[in-house]
């Protein structure tokens, strides 16, 4: 009988094309009911294990592990031989792995001693006691046996055919970044299950001696705190504490019942110390200035949460459900994810780890894997197949899809039948598509046990990051607790802002404590006046903002809720609705207290589990099952509760049609409904972030800015932005600017890391000169900082930026002075400075205003101060920033043209696009062949007159040009 036993898979990265549910169909279809992985980690384990539980195979675990000079394959003969090769593969992992570690932890485990190294086999057999010699051929096999009667039949199998073997070098070469040409190819056709069962074997005595069952999961939450009797206990008396903080001591019966229902269940279900245990680190946040978001996701409907001050959100106040988050009746770990200001996350995963224990925290592990276009552009390059030709092709392919998946549109079958390489590329790709290439870290989760990780399940490490060694589907199921620690960019920022505040104005702001009506902060959204507004700042979000014209905070939560694929269907007739232009409607006017809100139209998941408790009688634990099925579209679930519904409904005097209707009405929102815990607090943020804007514009923009001081669209934009709002920006100054934007009474002064060719290490080393004392003119700087990471060139961009203007703003005169300058800098450090005259700068008549303009645009790639347009100011010319207030009219515009691109139409005649801008934003002109001529003469960098309609285009405005004619600069006054 033919016993696989050494099946390498996809989790040996890169070395194997066996898939283990491949492998499971494989074994299924050729009758093999035993078999054994044995990989150089164990991270396939778990698959493997359930797997074949699944379809009745007999698992073999094993472990290759390498020493010095000779290989062994370790294989548990139990599950306390499975925990030590745990153990094994953290000593790997850790690079502390001896034979004297093997000996010590050998005593439940089956040791195979490949062939090849037989040579060792005397010194081994003393040192275990169970050693098997592993053999591939007859010779091998007979050879062996003089040595002892332990000999098993161990063929090291990485694919399924002799005829795929062949892809195994191209594997070697996409994992070497190479060319198939380059590397030494192998014969892997002996690695194949098609050549490995051509000889007789008998491992029946190996076999026997294994049985690995996994024990049934124990939870491994760890307790919040030893000196704690009772978690339960001390979990209700801060909740309780907390109830009476939050509401004022004002507790109502209400809130009361509802937090002993929720503490009761709390209990019931063992999560006590899962509570406290966030609870510590939401408070080690808050208490170490760490912002911590308000809430995000179901957790939110917890009024334990908001107690403990986990959450910030007042679940009664919204209506939000219990049961949404944690249910009785599906008993599943909690899920309470945590936002945390993006660039201090890690100090509360570090603080979990050390209250813990670093052996007990880890990242969890996730693989990247050679999707359909990542496949193709691999094996395109090693087989150095032209790039240009690749490229082109994978513009056609559908990354959602898989490569046979894409092979349904026709320019795919059309390129791959008229390109032989295009072909062969696709053909291997197929093969290999979807194996695993690498590891990575998930960007959230982090699980905290209550025993030492590697007790439960491998672990790997990534430099000094410790990682689980199986992915977030397994961790539940092993009794391992799973926490989402997320890197929220926008609570950086709102943070960040609140400091700027504290620190220039020593005011202090509690954002938990604003007016979330504030008609003026609601007239942002109104206007979607919401550029950098956490969820609120995409055009499609801002067009639809003004549709809906929000007029108190709830607004926003729906407006979350329907901008999504699906609901978004529902957005007319709900606006509609909302301005009294459509009647409201329920099926039955029970329906009005949970539908009123949403103007008879079902938005959230609680509303569908509202709906199934009041009509069907289900309580919110059932309602919670039945939505998640019908989210998950489980017909047979869906129907089976369509009849308790309407029997419950009819029970509680309800029509059996009606019933059947609203049913009916269930399932078609059902899929579509969001969580109204999340929307709510994620509206919070934005609705945070606006008040901040709306009350705090120059530390909003200030921030915003210091946030995208690496890009120069978003710069120019927050600019733009700014002057809008009445901020003046002050040009960098040599004895005023930092690194980062600075806040001047309303003005903002820009940083030295905005001006080009400037790098970090020159800021640096001039912020660090300035610290003995500013500059005191031009030639003072020179002396001090030439040199020091600060170049000739460095400061021709000092220069051409302004900084020196505070001393001489003839910026030709510094020019033609430089020479001069750098000159008594270098001879001031010797012996003769003291001899030295101080040079006196000859006057250069300055630059012109055309060529200020110029400079500006190459020094800080946008035009700051002096756009070319700013000069032209009159009432009837119309800036680009109030395009979409002019939908529909003629405007007159002056601008300046960025770019020119002609094109000719499908009935052959010519057309052209134009990018311009002016000083408050940019916009594209379309020409007509009927105009084209006008546009003969211009060129790039043309100050234009443009005469012509405002349209739309989708999302996006555009002028079409009526008439068009170049126009001279004018002088303006700084």
């Amino acid at each position: 009988m033919f016993v696989p036993i050494k099946v390498t898979t996809e989790y040996s990265m890169m070395q194997s094309l066996i898939t283990v549910p491949k492998l499971m169909e494989y074994l299924k279809q050729n009758n093999i009911n035993v078999c054994g992985i044995c990989d150089k980690n164990l991270y396939g384990v778990m698959e493997f294990y359930l797997s074949c539980q699944e379809n009745q195979i007999k698992p073999l675990i094993g472990l290759e592990v390498e020493l010095d000079n000779y290989s062994l394959y370790l294989y548990a003969r139990n599950y306390e031989g499975y925990v030590d090769l745990l153990k094994i593969h953290t000593l790997m992992e850790t690079k502390e792995l001896s034979i004297l570690h093997l000996e010590t932890l050998s005593s439940n485990l089956n040791v195979i001693l490949p062939y090849t190294y037989i040579s060792y086999f005397d010194d081994l057999k003393e040192k275990f006691t169970s050693l098997y010699i592993g053999y591939t051929t007859e010779l091998e096999k007979n050879n062996s046996y003089l040595l002892t009667d332990k000999v098993v039949y161990v063929r090291n199998i990485l694919c399924f055919s002799k005829k795929d073997s062949s892809y195994l070098n191209m594997l070697k070469a996409i994992e070497e970044n190479t060319s198939i040409n380059e590397i030494k190819k192998e014969n892997y056709e002996k690695n194949s299950f098609e050549d490995a069962k051509t000889i007789e074997n008998d491992s029946s005595s190996f076999i026997d001696s294994i049985d690995i069952v996994f024990p049934p999961s124990s939870r491994h939450i760890p307790k919040f705190d030893d000196k704690i009797n009772d978690s339960q206990i001390y979990l209700s008396a801060l909740a309780n504490k907390g109830l009476k903080k939050r509401l004022n001591n004002n507790v109502t019966a209400k809130a009361l019942e509802r937090l002993n229902y929720e503490l009761s269940v709390i209990k019931k279900m063992g999560f006590a110390d899962y509570f406290l245990i966030v609870y510590d680190y939401v408070l080690f946040a808050k208490k170490n200035g760490i912002l911590v978001g308000v809430g995000r996701g179901s957790a939110v409907g917890s009024l334990v949460s908001y107690c403990l001050g986990i959450t910030d959100v007042n679940p009664l106040e919204y209506n939000l459900l219990f049961e949404r988050f944690l249910n009785p009746e599906r008993v599943t770990m909690p899920d309470i994810d945590i936002d945390f200001e993006e660039t201090r996350r890690d100090e509360v995963v570090s603080y979990v780890k050390e209250r813990y224990g670093k052996d007990k925290v880890a990242g969890i592990m996730t693989f990247g894997t050679l999707k359909s276009k990542l496949v193709l552009r691999s094996v395109g390059k090693s087989l150095e197949i032209n790039n240009n030709t690749l490229e082109r092709f994978l513009s056609l392919i559908d990354p959602k899809l898989s490569l046979k998946d894409n092979l349904k549109n026709k320019d795919v079958i059309y390129y791959i039948e008229n390109n032989k390489d295009l072909k062969k590329i696709y053909v291997i790709s197929m093969k290999l598509e979807g194996l695993k290439k690498h590891i990575s870290t998930h960007a959230a989760g982090i699980v905290i046990s209550s025993v030492a990780l590697d007790n439960i399940i491998p672990i790997h490490y990534n430099g000094e990051e410790m990682l689980t060694g199986v992915t977030m589907n397994y961790l539940e199921d092993l009794g391992l607790l799973k926490m989402d620690f997320l890197s929220l960019r926008n609570l950086s920022m709102i943070a960040n802002i609140l400091k700027l505040i504290k620190n220039t104005s020593d005011e202090s702001i509690n954002l938990n404590q604003i007016d979330l009506n504030d008609p003026k902060v609601l007239h942002l959204f109104e206007m979607a006046d919401t550029s950098g507004i956490f969820q609120f700042e995409s055009e499609g979000m801002k067009n639809f903002l003004r549709k809906l014209k929000p007029k108190k905070f709830i607004d926003l939560a729906h407006a979350i809720a329907l901008f999504r694929p699906g609901p978004m269907e529902n957005i007319d007739t709900f606006i509609k609705r909302k301005e009294g232009k459509e009647k409201i409607t329920f099926i039955h006017e029970d329906l009005k207290d949970i539908l009123e809100e949403t103007y008879g139209i079902i938005v959230y998941q609680e509303q569908v589990m509202q709906i199934l408790r009041l009509i069907g009688g289900f309580s919110f634990s059932e309602a919670d099952i039945i939505r998640r099925a019908m989210s998950k579209k489980k017909k047979s679930v869906i129907d089976d509760y369509e009849e308790k519904f309407v029997v419950g409904a009819t029970k509680k005097g309800y029509d059996k049609r009606v019933a059947e209707q609203i049913y009916a009405l269930i399932l078609k929102f059902a899929n579509y409904g969001f969580n109204k815990s999340h929307s709510v607090s994620y509206a919070i943020i934005g609705y945070q972030m606006a008040y901040l804007k709306c009350y705090y514009k120059k530390f909003y923009i200030a921030n915003l800015l210091n946030m995208n001081i690496m890009s120069q669209d978003k710069t120019k934009e927050y600019i733009a932005l700014g002057k809008k709002e009445g901020i003046a920006f002050l040009k960098p100054d040599i004895n005023e600017s930092l690194d980062v934007y600075k806040i001047k009474s309303n003005s903002l002064r820009m940083p030295f890391s905005i001006i080009k060719n400037l790098g970090s290490e020159a800021t640096k080393s001039i912020l660090e000169e300035r610290k003995k004392g500013n500059f005191k003119d031009f030639l003072d700087f020179v002396c001090r900082c030439y040199k020091q990471s600060v170049n000739k060139k460095t400061i021709e961009s000092l220069i051409h930026a302004g900084c020196f203007d505070a001393f001489l703003k003839n910026h030709q005169t510094l020019l033609k002075n430089l020479d001069i300058a750098i000159n008594y800098a270098t001879l001031s450090e010797g012996m003769e400075s003291m001899f030295l005259e101080k040079p006196v700068l000859e006057e250069w008549e300055d630059l012109s205003q055309e060529q200020r303009e110029d400079e500006e645009l190459e020094t800080f790639g946008f035009y700051f101060s002096n756009h070319p347009a700013s000069a032209y100011q009159e009432k009837k010319i119309m800036k680009l920033d109030l395009i979409k207030e002019n939908y529909d009219k003629y405007v007159e515009t002056v601008v300046l043209i960025d770019r020119i691109k002609e094109i000719t139409t499908k009935n052959g005649s010519s057309m052209a696009f134009l990018h311009a801008t002016d000083e408050t934003g940019e916009a594209t002109f379309v020409v007509f062949s009927s105009a084209i001529k006008s546009i003969e003469d211009l060129k790039k960098g043309d100050l234009v007159s443009i005469l012509g309609r405002v349209a739309r285009r989708m999302a996006d405005y555009q002028i079409n040009v009526s008439t068009i004619k170049k126009i001279e600069r004018k002088e303006v006054k700084e």
